[in-house]
C-alpha cells in the first residue's frame, strides 16, 4: 500500500498530519482545505472547512505477508503467535514500512529521502480466524495487513523532526487522554 500524507499548517500556525484523501482543493489558486469537526452548544457535531498550507509531503509504503509453515501441508499453514495464557491466538506476519519525504515537484528520489524504515514480524490485530475464508476455497485474507502496519505507525514520533514542540506535546496529551 502506498499512501501520501502531509504536514499542513492552518491560519493559526498550528500543524497537523493529514492523509491526502482529507485535502480538498489545490486548483489554480493552490489553496487546500480540510474538513474539521466541532461540537455546538447542544453537543451536536458540525463541520467546517479550514484553509491549510502544505509544509511537507511524505510517501508511506507499507506491506505485510503471512509467515507460512512449509512443514504443514494444509492451505491454512501460517504460524501462530500466542499472546499468553487464556488469550486468543493470532497469526504471525512479516511487515515493512518506509516513509520518504517528497521534495518539490521533481520525478527523482534519492536514498537520503528515506525518513524512516522498519521491518520485522508482528502478530495480527485480531484472532487468527478473522484472516481466512473456507469457501469457495481455503485461503488467507492478507489485504488487511498493510493497513494494520500503517495504523501501527506513530507518525508524531517518526516525523518529529518536521514538527514543532507544541504539536508533539499536544499529541502526547491527546494520547494520554484516549
Amino acid at each position: 500500500m502506498i499512501t501520501t500524507i502531509h504536514i499542513v499548517e492552518n491560519s493559526n500556525d498550528e500543524l497537523e498530519i493529514v492523509n491526502s484523501s482529507q485535502l480538498k482543493g489545490g486548483g489554480p489558486s493552490h489553496s487546500y482545505t480540510i474538513s474539521k469537526r466541532y461540537f455546538d452548544e447542544d453537543d451536536e457535531p458540525s463541520y467546517y472547512d479550514e484553509f491549510v498550507d502544505i509544509k511537507h509531503t511524505f510517501k508511506v509504503i507499507t506491506s505485510g505477508e503471512f509467515i507460512l509453515n512449509d512443514n504443514d501441508s494444509s492451505k491454512l499453514n501460517a504460524y501462530n503467535m500466542s499472546v499468553g495464557m487464556g488469550e486468543i491466538n493470532r497469526l504471525a506476519y512479516a511487515y515493512s514500512a518506509t516513509i520518504l519525504i517528497i521534495v518539490g515537484r521533481t520525478n527523482k528520489l534519492w536514498s537520503n529521502d528515506v525518513v524512516y524504515t522498519e521491518s520485522g514480524i508482528k502478530e495480527t490485530r485480531f484472532d487468527m480466524y478473522s484472516y481466512h475464508v473456507n469457501e469457495p476455497e481455503q485461503k488467507y485474507l492478507k489485504d488487511r495487513l498493510p493497513y494494520e502496519v500503517y495504523d501501527s505507525l506513530d507518525f508524531t514520533k517518526i516525523l518529529s523532526k518536521y514538527l514543532n514542540t507544541s504539536f508533539i506535546r499536544n499529541s502526547k496529551i491527546d494520547e494520554i487522554l484516549k
